[in-house]
């Protein structure tokens, strides 16, 4: 189990991006880094989680997370991964219907190969560039202050009694995303989310929404932390999955 929380110094060399729920779509990703000429001896480019599921290439997961300037914390699917025992019938038929067919016919050494992976992905992120401190979720933050974030996550039980609902908010959480009034997160300038597909990067209140739909048909979208410009790469024909009902 790696850190839950993991706080990253700025980059003095070159620029951050932030890329959105790739879902398989690591061709599109690879596109997307074209397009903005990244380089990685000197660029860095960070995930809200949903690395897998529904797309095509979800296998390539293992080589994506391998590169030096490749950072993500875990999402839903990436939880779902790390939770799936084929002997809850229940619980397998909700991930194979949310895209996990592909892990779920792997042998048992290689799941254990990509649980491994994903238990190492902390579920927070902070980074620090010009604008101010950057905090990086993958569906909402459950607190409205994230120094109070960082602490429980350092503390070592940090679920304690709560811990499974603390979890369950920081990967699927999407009150603020349907409209549900809610404070900005105090203790940074802005939180980069996914898991609820969008159809363009907005945010609410300080909380960026970076998911807009790739695995759908639509786009995938990255934002670039120095100008705050998004780059985008269309989907439009492709859409490998219909199904937006889970993230």
């Amino acid at each position: 189990m790696s850190e839950l929380f993991v706080s990253l110094p700025a980059n003095q060399n070159g620029r951050d991006f932030v890329v959105g729920d790739v879902h398989g779509c690591f061709t599109e990703l690879r596109q997307l880094l074209e397009t903005v000429v990244f380089d990685g001896s000197r660029d860095r480019l960070f995930s809200v989680g949903d690395l897998v599921d529904r797309g095509p290439e979800s296998r390539q997961v293992l080589e994506w997370l391998a590169k030096p300037w490749f950072y993500a914390v875990r999402g839903n699917h990436e939880q779902m991964a790390l939770e799936f025992d084929l002997a809850q019938t229940d619980a397998c038929e909700r991930y194979l219907n949310n895209g996990g067919g592909w892990f779920i016919c792997l042998a048992e050494r290689d799941k254990q190969a990509y649980r491994d992976a994903f238990n190492r992905l902390p579920l927070a992120i902070e980074l620090a560039c010009e604008h101010g401190l950057i905090g990086l979720l993958h569906a909402d933050c459950p607190l409205d202050d994230w120094n109070v974030l960082r602490a429980q996550l350092a503390q070592p039980e940090p679920w304690g009694k709560e811990g499974g609902k603390l979890l369950r908010q920081i990967t699927w959480c999407r009150l603020r995303a349907k409209g549900m009034p809610r404070k900005p997160v105090v203790g940074v300038f802005m939180l980069c989310v996914g898991h609820t597909p969008q159809s363009r990067v907005r945010s609410i209140d300080n909380v960026w929404y970076l998911d807009t739909g790739g695995v759908y048909g639509r786009s995938l979208s990255m934002l670039q932390l120095d100008t705050l410009q998004t780059h985008s790469v269309n989907v439009a024909d492709k859409g490998y999955s219909s199904d937006v009902m889970e993230g």
